[in-house]
């Protein structure tokens, strides 16, 4: 199980202290780590991440009270510059690094880089157990940026916005037509905690459908362990599957949260797990509909899932559902190396 040093927030600047000076000075950079009153100062470099979709507004405060996370800021001239996250995951052998950002005005002057690695100084210092550190980035790497880091997986984003009001009677009527028509249709299977943990521990599930033998929820990666599972039916997590014993898809939603592109507007993650097109389709509208069930407004839902099945996915969206892409994020990757 994981060990270290608890976070306690009135104690922030004394943990940095614990951490050697970095070259960040000659940048006039001081770092720390971030608390509640700094919320309105992250939120301001922040602008336009994921196109408006962006989970740190509703992630942050929570953040700061997970014991084994570590919220680093950058600050130059007392004004907040940069923030990255480390959470501490896998028996406490991974180190997972969220939440990059760096102010417009501030970028390409390897900020970044030093904001990160006095993070990564610091969980050296509380975590000494933990070995690797984990990346999930979007777009697409060349040969020479893959060289510094273990590829795991890469999964396909789609994202589809709608308003529910409008859009709920209409993935009512998809669903029924699919039922009458036997188009290789049946009804998900929603999962309970044993059943969770039967699947994700199973060998030939991990093997053969976690893409790079991964749980991905949300944009994090976890390996398939017993503790990571506890951790996240502690979540607010939908889970589903085509069949209890032996699925051929696995699939997460988030419960709708939050985000800043719009007044009413609320983010819906769902990550599909498994390379059956049919299942993948089902546990997506299953996933949806329960997804909007109590909710109004303006939703933006984003799609996880299998290269092999992206276009199918965005054929059967597009044409059967109406839905159309309004935000591009391409593609989610999942990175590692040797800490």
């Amino acid at each position: 199980m994981m060990s270290g040093a608890p976070f306690h927030p009135q104690v922030c600047r004394v943990l940095t202290d614990k951490v050697p000076k970095m070259e960040g000075a000659s940048h006039g950079l001081e770092f720390c780590l971030a608390q509640e009153a700094d919320f309105e100062a992250v939120m301001s470099i922040s602008e336009g991440i994921y196109g408006g979709l962006d989970y740190l507004p509703v992630r942050y405060h929570t953040w700061l009270k997970e014991p084994h996370r570590r919220v680093v800021l950058a600050k130059k001239k007392g004004q907040v510059v940069a923030l990255v996250s480390a959470s501490i995951l896998d028996d406490g052998c991974t180190a997972v690094v969220e939440g990059l950002r760096v102010a417009a005005k501030e970028r390409g002057q390897g900020i970044a880089g030093h904001i990160q690695q006095h993070c990564l100084d610091l969980v050296k210092v509380d975590f000494p157990q933990v070995k690797v550190r984990r990346y999930v980035r979007s777009g697409h790497f060349g040969p020479e940026s893959l060289a510094k880091y273990r590829p795991i997986c890469r999964q396909e984003i789609l994202v589809f916005g709608f308003k529910v009001e409008e859009f709920r009677p209409k993935l009512d009527n998809i669903i029924a037509q699919l039922k009458a028509s036997g188009a290789e249709w049946e009804d998900p299977i929603l999962l309970a905690a044993p059943d969770v943990r039967g699947a994700f521990l199973n060998p030939a599930v991990v093997d053969g459908m976690l893409p790079g033998k991964t749980i991905i929820w949300d944009w994090v990666p976890y390996k398939p362990l017993a503790s990571n599972l506890e951790a996240l039916l502690k979540e607010d997590i939908v889970w589903m599957a085509d069949n209890k014993d032996q699925p051929r898809v696995l699939s997460l939603g988030t419960a709708p949260y939050r985000v800043p592109i719009k007044a009413d507007a609320h983010r819906l993650c769902i990550d599909v797990l498994g390379k059956h097109f049919a299942c993948a389709r089902n546990q997506f509208l299953a996933q949806l509909r329960q997804g909007i069930s109590t909710m109004q407004g303006s939703l933006y839902c984003l799609i996880s899932l299998e290269s092999s099945l992206r276009q199918e996915m965005l054929s059967f969206c597009e044409n059967s559902m109406g839905l159309h892409q309004d935000i591009v994020i391409e593609g989610q990757n999942v990175l590692e190396t040797d800490m």
